[in-house]
């Protein structure tokens, strides 16, 4: 199994420009998580840097403009309940457990996806520390090279995100969940 040299958990954005600033300096790749599951765990490298977003958690919602801010180790999950406390709908992952950072990256076909789109088009906006370790932010029109790789882009994006800024919606009228119960020789 791979196994990175060090895995790092940091507490804010300044701590992970720095961390990318020393493996930039020293030479050493690095691998990012948002600290939810992932069946695939492509982000598990042989001797790499693992960057663990997990703490980088935290949200705000704008119901104004319906819009919504998200950091990637904010849950697909956590974020819906808070949005549904305000008659408002993001289309987030169908599992519990899965950050917004790898399931946005990755495209996120998640609830009323046939309607609203897969998630990634909700991206509205990103917060990115380049390889070179520079904040920047993009969207359509400011660093849209950045913006438009991100959006689907999964563990090959060639930047960390840090924030999401999201267009989120009203309410569906209709909503379902689905449990599946498996026994244990299954």
């Amino acid at each position: 199994k791979p196994r990175p040299q060090i895995v790092h958990e940091p507490k804010t954005v300044e701590d992970i420009i720095r961390i990318v600033k020393h493996a930039k300096q020293s030479g050493d790749r690095i691998t990012v998580c948002s600290g939810g599951h992932s069946f695939s765990a492509n982000f598990v490298r042989e001797g790499c840097v693992m960057i663990n977003l997990k703490n980088l958690n935290e949200y705000s919602v704008n119901l104004e403009e319906e819009t919504a801010t998200a950091g990637p180790g904010v849950g697909g999950s956590d974020l819906m309940k808070a949005l549904y406390k305000k008659d408002l709908f993001f289309p987030a992952g169908h599992c519990m457990g899965v950050c917004l950072g790898g399931y946005l990256l990755q495209g996120g076909y998640g609830w009323n996806g046939r309607k609203l789109g897969i998630a990634c088009q909700s991206v509205i906006g990103i917060d990115v520390i380049t390889a070179e370790g520079e904040l920047v932010h993009a969207n359509a029109e400011t660093n849209s090279d950045l913006f438009w790789a991100a959006r689907g882009s999964g563990p090959g994006f060639f930047g960390i995100v840090v924030k999401f800024y999201l267009k989120v919606y009203d309410l569906p009228k209709y909503r379902a969940t689905i449990v599946h119960n498996f026994g244990v020789r299954h």
